[in-house]
């Protein structure tokens, strides 16, 4: 009996073991590329999100919670109250722009700028992250050119 806890345990941990290096793997290819967060109305307004920038951060300092299959939730499953400038924490708008928390994109930057300030750029307006993909495509040859 005990042996075939025992087996039975292992055969467990071994196809656990298996579903998460296939979860880890996809992700690995998942934050090579950017993905586009897509804002309401013009695409200019839409943010190219490296995720390979982010290095160092942990997932769950923006994705505070984790599916039921194991993945990260989208930022879309929570903060989808309707509103471009709604005030509301559990807003799109408020996700990405509170200036008061370190969970959002704009909070984040802010205290990380205040803390190296010749390191992190300090945003001023939204042109950091919103601009037509023309623009975005001109910044990364600019900065590719400087490599």
């Amino acid at each position: 009996m005990k042996t075939l806890v025992i087996t039975f345990f292992a055969l467990t941990l071994l196809c656990a073991g298996g579903a998460q290096a296939r979860s880890v793997k996809e992700m690995s290819e998942v934050i090579k590329k950017p993905i586009e967060i897509e804002a309401s109305g013009s695409k200019r307004m839409n943010v190219m999100f490296p995720h390979t920038a982010h290095k160092g951060i942990s997932c769950f300092q923006c994705h505070h919670e984790e599916g039921g299959d194991g993945r990260y939730v989208a930022c879309t499953e929570c903060h989808a109250t309707p509103g471009a400038r709604e005030r509301d924490p559990m807003s799109m708008f408020m996700a990405f722009h509170s200036q008061s928390s370190d969970r959002s994109c704009l909070g984040c930057h802010k205290k990380l700028a205040a803390e190296n300030p010749g390191k992190f750029p300090q945003f001023k307006g939204c042109r950091p992250c919103h601009m037509s993909p023309a623009a975005r495509e001109a910044a990364e040859a600019a900065k590719a050119a400087k490599q």
